[in-house]
């Protein structure tokens, strides 16, 4: 019972480390510009999180598997030439979830193939880790890059038009096309960012009181 608990409480730690807390896209700066060039609007947001789920969790699964049997050297060309390969399937599910949805992000769904994130997770921790911790990381990735594109995403289509997906949500839009461009998404990562720093040294000073011994 003692071995499940923790093996349940280290999985949701690393779940919780790719979606908020060590999130890459903001912490390490990765995958930047599927968020900041193609996240302008909520449909394309979920669309590239498909993609992306659809490309992390096999792909890191896989390199589980392989990854050490796979020289250092020839490792980051392999996993770039499967995640190649694994793009058919994944915009197929795309595709089948979301009609049109390939077609509609245009270079932005083929550029996923190389997103620095979902590489850097498979061919660095994918290959040193355990099935369940990669899988958690991976999902954990997923929530936390979905999170930020959508949320980027949902800014600035409120910003420009009023609406989320098409559905007037009462706000008046700017109209404003400088909302869609990425350095405008560069500055809402920035604002991201700052928080979740803020957040981890709250949790940093709260633990560093935790752990002074009473006198």
């Amino acid at each position: 019972m003692t071995n499940k608990k923790t093996l349940l409480r280290e999985t949701g730690t690393i779940f919780l480390n790719g979606a908020f807390f060590k999130n890459p896209v903001l912490v390490g700066a990765l995958g930047l510009y599927p968020v900041v060039a193609g996240g302008y609007n909520m449909r394309n947001a979920v669309e590239l999180s498909l993609l992306f789920l659809f490309l992390t969790l096999p792909l890191s699964l896989l390199f589980c598997l392989v990854g050490e049997m796979v020289p250092l050297w020839i490792r980051p060309g392999l996993v770039l030439t499967v995640s190649a390969v694994l793009y058919l399937p994944a915009a197929w599910l795309t595709e089948k979830l979301l009609p049109g949805s390939v077609t509609a992000l245009g270079m932005f769904a083929a550029l996923m193939i190389g997103n620095s994130m979902i590489l850097s997770r498979a061919n660095d921790y994918a290959p040193t880790h355990i099935g369940w911790a990669v899988a958690a990381d991976a999902l954990g990735c997923s929530a936390g890059f979905a999170a930020v594109v959508c949320l980027s995403a949902a800014v600035r289509e409120l910003w420009l038009k009023g609406s989320l997906w098409h559905t007037n949500m009462g706000v008046y839009g700017t109209a404003d096309a400088g909302v869609s461009l990425p350095f405008f998404g560069f500055l809402l990562l920035g604002f991201f960012a700052a928080f979740v720093q803020w957040v981890n040294e709250k949790r940093g000073k709260k633990g560093g009181r935790r752990r002074v011994p009473r006198i």
